[in-house]
């Protein structure tokens, strides 16, 4: 089955949404690019960072500003390497990372202040599913 780049730009940006560092990660690696380890070590840091009690909204416009730039210029990219438009895949990108930065929030949220789970392993059921979602948006 033939997926759309776009579609494949959609998703990577959705995981921008959900882990901003995952995105490019992913995306580099593929591409096997010399910047993949360091921002890999900066998505393991941001997994981490998440679980912090400290840890700013997702929603905030610094994060936010930055989830929709990740998403954005990874699904750009992933466009461009199944020759389709770039602006087109990254206008994709953008709205996925958008799209999901609400709905992750708004899940996580539900999950924990209104069904009461514990914070923790919502989130790291979040990463599993960033982590996936990179996977199935990256592969050809």
């Amino acid at each position: 089955m033939t997926v759309s780049p776009y579609v494949r730009a959609a998703g990577i940006g959705a995981v921008a949404g959900l882990r901003s560092f995952t995105a490019p990660a992913a995306t580099l690696a593929t591409g096997g690019n010399a910047w993949t380890g360091l921002v890999t070590a900066l998505a393991a840091g941001e997994c981490v960072a998440d679980k912090l009690p400290f840890a700013p909204s997702r929603l905030q416009p610094p994060a936010l500003i930055w989830r929709v730039v990740s998403g954005g210029s990874c699904g750009g990219v992933l466009a461009v390497r199944e020759d389709a438009s770039r602006v087109a895949g990254a206008c994709a990108g953008a709205l996925g990372a958008l799209a999901a930065s609400y709905a992750g929030y708004g899940l996580r949220r539900y999950l924990t202040k209104g069904l009461g789970f514990p914070d923790t392993p919502v989130a790291l059921l979040e990463d599993a599913i960033a982590v996936f979602g990179a996977r199935v948006a990256t592969s050809t």
